[in-house]
């Protein structure tokens, strides 16, 4: 076989090979907006990005509703345009903007179309953390680590691992007739190694998942939850899970060893 005919070959086999790849269509959304009237777009996740292909459509987003875009048209009778948003959620979604007087709605909501769009993105996403803290949720306690001051117990239920993610299960029980209002919850590894060049450090872990800080009423317990990329220390280290309380001094701290971090029960993909 001469090295032409051999060449031949190959960019056949190529070709056959790039037929036979998958292709996804995504469907365009048709959307009408107007001049003096808001459009509004309400998405199931934040919006992690939206490009719009022509100045004369506004869209914004606030931070109080950041999974809402609101649209209006820039100038009356604009040629259509297109408009691309993704999603925390891995979603992408896209749509062919057209001006319209008097426009077909002014409300579009996907909350319960989620299922609908693939997901093009497949990274950590917020509804994939959404589904796995609903399985901690409901994971048995395989831990009992605790501390208490003024009537306030925190206790450590577990640490679990689960697509690479080490989740932290935290039982707060409030057992005062005060509501307790947690400023903020910080993970921290301390080296609390002496010695004349040492000194006391401590570095912050930040989640990638965490619940608001919300209330704990009196004579109530709640569970809480915390992600991050899974991690270890060495036996100089400790990790301080530390509760402060919002216009109040009953904090609460938790030590946990590098032994115990490396016996979190593994849940699987």
């Amino acid at each position: 076989m001469n090295r032409l005919s051999a060449v031949c070959i190959v960019a056949i086999t190529l070709l056959a090979n790039f037929s036979g790849f998958s292709q996804m269509t995504i469907p365009s959304y048709s959307l009408s907006i107007t001049f003096q009237k808001t459009t509004n777009i309400i998405f199931p996740y934040r919006i992690q990005k939206a490009d719009i292909g022509s100045g004369d459509v506004i869209g914004h987003k606030d931070l109080m509703l950041p999974n809402v875009l609101f649209l209006k048209a820039n100038r009356k009778g604009f040629v259509p345009t297109n408009l691309s948003v993704y999603t925390s959620d891995g979603k992408f979604y896209s749509f062919i903007i057209h001006y319209k007087e008097e426009p077909d709605t002014l409300n579009l909501s996907f909350a319960n179309e989620a299922k609908d769009n693939p997901i093009i993105f497949d990274t950590v996403n917020d509804a994939r953390l959404d589904s796995d803290a609903a399985i901690i949720q409901n994971a048995n306690p395989v831990m009992h680590r605790k501390t208490s001051s003024q009537q306030m117990k925190l206790t450590l239920r577990g640490i679990y691992i689960k697509e690479h993610l080490m989740w932290f299960k935290l039982e707060i029980k409030n057992h005062s007739e005060v509501d307790y209002q947690p400023e903020y919850v910080r993970f921290s590894i301390l080296d609390n190694r002496t010695g004349k060049r040492t000194a006391v450090q401590e570095n912050e872990k930040i989640p990638v998942w965490r619940p608001p800080n919300e209330p704990i009423p009196g004579q109530e317990n709640k569970t809480i939850l915390f992600a991050f990329p899974a991690f270890t220390t060495d036996k100089h280290k400790k990790l301080l899970i530390n509760i402060s309380e919002k216009n109040g001094g009953r904090d609460l701290t938790l030590k946990i060893s590098s032994k115990l971090l490396l016996k979190s029960k593994f849940l699987g993909n």
